[in-house]
């Protein structure tokens, strides 16, 4: 957290020194005289004599351009492929629509401007504005730190400046102090002064740059300190940078009005803490992305990893006396402190915001992944305070009186898959219970871990979010909680020949039970992470991506109210907002030989598809079929009996010449009851190779299948579903194992096996464990088979699953059958 303040005589004694350089320039060379406005004047340190300023004569040193006094138009223009060896500190401003500029000219590398060590920043300007600087290459690098920065813009005018713009620089190893002051120790920093009346900017624009070992802070748009009072910056956009090793933070804001941080990338931030000297400012906790003392802040399309500092850590951070901060779209991993910092109001001398606790926070639309490590990065960190995906100082901030009091927190991705990795999602430095209250919808947490939640005042909202793998004790009580793998398509970026990468990896596939699954939620911004709209009135998914996941089949989830493109097949059956699994509406069957069809067309010849569709009857012992026929192939389909929703899975491989097929839901004849069918979903998939060994058991032996413990079960030449045998359980603790090998880390799977009992109502379960994640299973009860698909990721270090067939409990025996386990693609 950023707290402390205290004079800082170390940045005043830079603006003297700074001051003393200036002077000494202007008595020991003549002042050059603008020429007129819109002249270009000319550096190339590489000549041989010091010349004009002109094209055909330019300057061969800095003191040119430190000794004249520029105006609206003008640019200072430095030779490229060139180093100039100096600190830069010219006079003069711009004007609106006609700002000074500093850049290159000719051919090849940027220009070079090293300021060899010297204290305080390699471009200064003080009290000037309408400025664009570009195309530069800066580099202050020392044995020893003090202040020093890239490019700092100071405004101690006493009232609004203009315009400074800083774009396409390459700004590396600066040596400033990596605990001290943000702006005078950054690479860009844009910085108000402590006067009365209050000294603001407006309209900063930082962006397309790269910043690399730069101590304390890539940029940096901020007053001289805490306690800086009411006045704010406007117009600040921060965008499209690239910033690697900072010592301490990437970006900051303070006391900005309604900056946009858009579209920047850092890593590997937060090493270092040296401080200055005693009395002045230091503070060695760090952040990637963060803002204290503004209104309005929208964080967006960033990404920030590797995050190695010990007391603070996180990827982005919302700190004191905000109001209406937006995080959206973002892409946090392997940060040690985790994705996201939130700070209690505190008191700060001077500073009438801190006491205030920040409210309008808006955290959506973003990915964290193995966040609370740094695992996987060059270099790692040990906490001091402890880590957490989502890291509260504190309690939670709530404001009152305010309409949007608490933190809403919804549709984000958090994946946790490191082995023994321990990251709570919900972490408070208080402890297991807090004060105050939050709202945590829609978000899908894939927890492998072992770290759980924090406990909050009453008048928290838990809804519709998706808690898979690891289930703690302190996870929140969520009615519409769904707890099945969400199907990312590639979780933890394992597979590096996907097509699905960085956060590209946390889309999900078409059968994934995120999909319509979550809540609506007012004012949702429109949009997911990925561009895809999101409705104001239809239920949207749970987690950062709100598509289909490429599903072929239209209208998949009746969504629209109508049939189409969908056609009824035999008794009509009609599409109601009744009987829905997900969304506002599902396809309801009349009670016998009544169905709807539709025909996928373009798809792949001699390629294999997944159909996976969930399905109940309203009589229990009725069946209803989810199918494919006209595919080339033989007509297949899986028939489900339950009264509550129960998904069937079918493979089927198109014909050599064939591009169609025709899907359906299907309430068989000789029933009374209607039938339910909703998000059906199809997918082609890249290797239908079954990894099962003898998954029918037709060698007419056990192996490689295995006795569990309890009871034998045995291979039997009867109640097969398919062929001539079946595995046969014990009445009770009886099964077979198969430890499957060869399976990628981190990756999506379905198993599918079909089961049965001898007696009706008592279980027989077909599961997977040893996977890397939670055991799971499916039962059925009935005694005719029913598949059991079960979906499951891997773990991030394992390479094998055990798939079983277990009869628990009972007075005769169950009866298991055909076994795939395939690779989703």
């Amino acid at each position: 957290m950023k707290r402390r303040r205290t004079d800082r005589p170390g940045v005043r004694a830079s603006r003297i020194l700074t001051l003393l350089a200036t002077l000494a320039g202007a008595l020991l060379l003549p002042a050059h005289t603008a020429l007129a406005a819109g002249t270009s004047y000319y550096v190339n340190c590489s000549a041989a004599t010091n010349g004009s300023g002109t094209q055909s004569s330019p300057w061969n040193s800095v003191s040119g351009v430190n000794s004249t006094t520029f105006a609206a138009g003008d640019s200072i223009l430095f030779a490229a492929g060139t180093t100039c060896t100096g600190q830069l500190t010219p006079g003069g401003s711009g004007a609106s629509g006609s700002p000074v500029t500093m850049g290159a000219y000719g051919t090849g590398a940027k220009p070079v401007i090293n300021a060899n060590g010297a204290t305080g920043p390699v471009i200064h300007l003080l009290n000037q504005q309408y400025w664009e600087i570009g195309g530069l290459e800066l580099t202050n690098a020392a044995a020893s730190p003090a202040y020093r920065s890239g490019v700092l813009a100071e405004n101690s005018s006493g009232g609004i400046l203009h315009h400074i713009r800083v774009h396409d620089m390459n700004i590396h190893h600066i040596s400033g102090y990596s605990g001290g002051w943000y702006a005078t120790n950054a690479g860009v920093g844009v910085q108000t002064d402590h006067t009365t009346p209050v000294s603001t900017w407006d309209d900063v624009v930082v962006e397309n740059n790269t910043f690399d070992h730069v101590d304390r802070i890539a940029v940096a748009v901020t007053p001289d300190g805490d306690g800086q009072g009411t006045g704010q910056t406007t117009g600040t956009v921060i965008r499209g940078n690239t910033m690697t090793y900072d010592g301490a933070d990437d970006i900051l804001v303070v006391k900005n009005d309604g900056a946009l941080i858009d579209g920047n990338k850092a890593g590997y931030g937060g090493a270092k803490n040296t401080c200055p000297p005693s009395g002045q400012y230091c503070n060695g906790a760090s952040a990637g992305i963060w803002m204290s003392g503004s209104n309005d802040t929208v964080v967006q399309n960033n990404e920030v990893y590797c995050h190695v500092n010990g007391a603070d850590g996180t990827g982005y951070d919302v700190d004191w006396g905000n109001h209406n901060t937006t995080f959206q779209y973002n892409y946090s991993h392997q940060n040690l402190g985790g994705f996201m910092l939130v700070m209690p109001p505190f008191t700060i001398a001077d500073e009438p915001t801190s006491t205030v606790p920040s409210d309008g926070t808006v955290i959506r639309y973003n990915i964290s992944e193995n966040d609370g490590t740094n695992a996987g990065c060059p270099a790692a960190g040990t906490p001091t305070h402890g880590t957490g995906v989502f890291h509260f100082v504190g309690n939670i901030p709530n404001k009152s009186g305010s309409s949007v009091a608490v933190p809403l927190i919804y549709n984000n991705s958090i994946y946790v898959n490191q082995s023994g990795l321990n990251t709570p999602i919900l972490y408070s430095r208080r402890g297991g219970s807090v004060t105050g209250t939050l709202s945590f919808r829609n978000n899908a947490v894939f927890n492998y871990g072992t770290g759980g939640y924090f406990t909050t005042s009453s008048g928290s909202v838990y809804s519709n979010n998706l808690f898979y793998g690891t289930h703690p004790s302190s996870e929140p009580a969520d009615a519409a909680k769904v707890v099945t793998d969400p199907e990312f398509r590639n979780p933890g970026n394992t597979n590096t020949s996907s097509s699905f990468t960085g956060a590209g990896a946390y889309q999900v596939h078409p059968s994934s039970p995120v999909i319509r699954a979550g809540t609506v939620i007012s004012g949702n911004g429109g949009k997911d992470a990925f561009g895809n709209a999101v409705s104001a009135t239809t239920a949207p998914n749970i987690g950062a991506y709100n598509g289909t996941g490429g599903n072929l089949v239209s209208n998949a989830g009746f969504e629209t109210g109508a049939m189409n493109p969908w056609t009824n097949s035999g008794a009509a059956p009609s599409v109601t907002s009744t009987g829905a699994r997900t969304g506002g509406y599902a396809l309801t069957t009349q009670a016998g030989g009544s169905g709807a069809n539709q025909n996928l067309t373009g798809l792949t010849p001699s390629t294999t598809y997944l159909l996976t569709g969930w399905a109940k009857v309203a009589n229990a012992g009725e069946t209803l079929a989810i199918g494919v026929k006209n595919h080339g192939g033989t007509e297949t389909f899986t028939n489900v009996a339950t009264t509550s929703y129960s998904q069937a899975a079918v493979l089927f491989t198109t014909g050599s010449s064939n591009t169609s097929a025709l899907i359906y839901c299907w309430k068989n004849t000789g029933g009374t009851g209607t039938g339910n069918c909703d998000d059906l979903a199809v997918e082609a998939l890249s290797s239908a190779t079954n990894t099962v060994t003898n998954p029918g058991f037709e060698t007419g032996a056990l192996a490689p299948w295995t006795q569990s413990s309890g009871t034998a079960s045995s291979v039997v030449a009867s109640n097969a579903r398919g062929g001539t045998y079946s595995l046969q359980t014990g009445v009770s603790a009886s099964g077979a194992i198969q430890t499957v090998s060869g399976l990628g880390s981190g990756g999506t799977y379905l198993l599918a096996g079909w089961a049965k009992a001898a007696t009706a109502g008592e279980e027989v379960a077909v599961g997977v464990k040893s996977f890397g994640g939670t055991e799971t299973y499916l039962r059925t009860s009935t005694t005719s088979y029913a598949q059991q698909p079960i979906f499951f990721t891997t773990g991030a270090t394992t390479t094998s699953a055990a798939v079983y067939c277990y009869k628990n409990a009972g007075s005769s025996a169950g009866y298991c059958d055909d076994y795939t386990l395939l690779k989703l693609s």
